[in-house]
């Protein structure tokens, strides 16, 4: 079983704090992401290794079991474990889970190295995998359970969808209640899930997660179609034959548009990238709208244009 370096893998000290394993894992995985480094073969496993490491470093219960195996570990395939740990594992095979074919085998030797059956990184499912111990196997796994997540649902309007904004969230527990100030990112979508990490119910093995399940409220002015933002503009029949230019309040501000002559009802103007959160497009679909009641003169122009017009609608 070869040891891995996981503060070394992160080029940290042992004692960093977690922003800083925070930040080195987030520029690390920037830089080695499969995706922007197609030509480098190594790219894909040095960022598996990147996010084993962080896995382990950032949850405290993981990181204080591979701290207590000691600063005795050598790197290579050779190691000092520390007291009671060859007892553990000596002439023993167990049988690990969490694999997408179910459960693997390991056999260990501790007695001249350290060796390992097994695929990726069999030194992550050592320490942090369901290890089976016969009778206790059962006991070990329920230790190191955590606790069960949490869904909960809110509800946000599309201008909060479009621009971002915090909510405080009202949490009561067994232990009494909390609230927690949650940041919904601009762009967010009907449907769309948020993570609050150590936010669920609490276990053995540490709290579960608690996720924020994003709903978009009905709005009267503005309909969504993907990241396509689409609003009505109320236009007079005369404006609407001869032509305008019409200040209109949208998503993100104020915008001027021209509407040429000769529009109908349910034609569509474009502005480019003014859609939701500046992905999509903003439509703005005209409406011809008519008078209630008219006026003597209103009434006689009118009567006037049917006379001298040959349009058919």
């Amino acid at each position: 079983m070869e040891y891995k370096d996981y503060y070394k893998i992160l080029g940290v000290e042992r004692n960093a704090g977690q922003e800083e394993i925070k930040k080195k894992y987030r520029k690390l995985a920037r830089k080695c992401h499969p995706d922007t480094c197609k030509d480098d073969p190594g790219a894909e496993k040095r960022f598996k290794e990147i996010n084993e490491a962080y896995e382990v470093l950032k949850d405290t219960d993981k990181r204080s079991r591979y701290d207590a195996l000691g600063s005795n570990w050598q790197e290579g395939q050779n190691f000092r474990p520390p007291p009671g740990f060859d007892d553990l594992f000596r002439g023993q095979q167990f049988g690990f889970g969490g694999g997408r074919g179910g459960a693997r085998s390991f056999s260990f030797d501790f007695g001249s190295g350290a060796s390992a059956q097994g695929g990726f990184s069999d030194f992550f499912d050592t320490l942090f995998g369901d290890i089976g111990m016969g009778q206790h196997a059962g006991a070990r796994r329920e230790s190191f359970k955590k606790g069960g997540d949490l869904e909960t649902e809110v509800r946000i309007s599309i201008q909060e969808a479009h621009a971002g904004s915090n909510r405080e969230i009202a949490l009561q527990g067994p232990a009494g209640g909390k609230r927690l100030n949650v940041k919904i990112p601009a762009g967010a979508y009907d449907g769309m899930k948020i993570r609050l990490t150590g936010q669920g119910n609490s276990g053995p093995g540490g709290a579960g997660d608690l996720y924020l399940k994003i709903r978009l409220a009905d709005d009267d002015k503005y309909r969504l179609e993907g990241n396509n933002v689409i609003m009505e503009l109320p236009v007079a029949p005369w404006d609407a034959a001869l032509g305008i230019t019409r200040e209109i309040q949208a998503l993100g501000g104020t915008f001027s548009i021209k509407i040429p002559a000769g529009m109908s009802t349910g034609q569509r103007l474009r502005l480019k990238g003014k859609g939701m959160a500046h992905k999509g497009d903003l439509y703005v679909q005209i409406k011809i709208v008519v008078p209630n009641k008219l006026n003597a003169e209103e009434k006689r122009l009118f009567t006037e244009l049917k006379k001298v017009s040959d349009f058919k609608p």
